[in-house]
C-alpha cells in the first residue's frame, strides 16, 4: 500500500514537471511571435532576388505537415512498453521508469512540433510574410495542444510497464 502511494506520488510529480516543460516549449511560440513583431519594424526587406521564396514556402509547409505525421507515429513508438531502444538509453534510479520514458517522448515530439513555428519565424525573417508566420505558428500550437501530455496516458504507461515487469521471468 505504501509502495503504491509512493509510486503515485512519483508519477504525479513527474507528470507535473513534464507538463511544465511542455508549457515552456509551447511558450516559445509566443516568443517567436513577439520577436517577429519587434523585429518586423527593423527588417529592411533586403533579400536576394535570386532566392526561390515560393519554393522555400512550399518546402517549409510540406516539412511541417510531414513533421506532424512523423510525430504521430514517433510518439506511439517511443511510448511502447516493450521498446528495447528506449530501455537501453534510460536507467534513472531517482524517478519512476514510466516518467522517464514519457518525459523523453514528450520532449522529443514537442520539440519537433515547435520547429514548425520556427519555420514560420524563418520565413518571416526572410520575406516579412506575416501570413506564413501566423499559419505556421497556429499549426505548431494546434499540434502541440493535440499531442499535449496527458496524465491518464502516463498512468496507463506505468501500469503497462508494471504488468510487463511482473510477467517477465526473473533471470539469474
Amino acid at each position: 500500500m505504501q509502495d503504491e502511494a509512493n509510486e503515485l506520488k512519483q508519477l504525479n510529480t513527474g507528470y507535473l514537471f513534464t507538463f511544465i516543460i511542455w508549457v515552456a516549449i509551447l511558450g516559445s511560440l509566443g516568443i517567436y511571435l513577439v520577436v517577429s513583431k519587434i523585429a518586423g519594424f527593423e527588417l529592411q526587406g533586403s533579400l536576394d532576388s535570386n532566392l526561390p521564396i515560393e519554393t522555400i514556402k512550399y518546402v517549409f509547409f510540406a516539412v511541417s505537415f510531414g513533421t506532424i505525421f512523423i510525430v504521430y507515429y514517433l510518439r506511439k513508438f517511443l511510448l511502447r512498453v516493450n521498446n528495447s531502444f528506449f530501455d537501453s538509453i534510460l536507467q534513472p534510479r531517482s524517478q519512476h521508469p514510466a516518467v522517464a520514458k514519457y518525459r523523453i517522448a514528450i520532449l522529443v515530439t514537442s520539440s519537433l512540433l515547435e520547429s514548425i513555428g520556427l519555420y514560420g519565424f524563418v520565413l518571416f525573417i526572410l520575406t516579412k510574410d506575416t501570413m506564413s508566420l501566423y499559419l505556421l505558428l497556429i499549426i505548431s500550437a494546434a499540434a502541440m495542444i493535440y499531442f499535449r501530455p496527458c496524465k491518464d496516458e502516463l498512468l496507463s504507461l506505468a501500469s503497462e510497464m508494471k504488468a510487463q515487469s511482473e510477467n517477465r521471468p526473473i533471470s539469474h
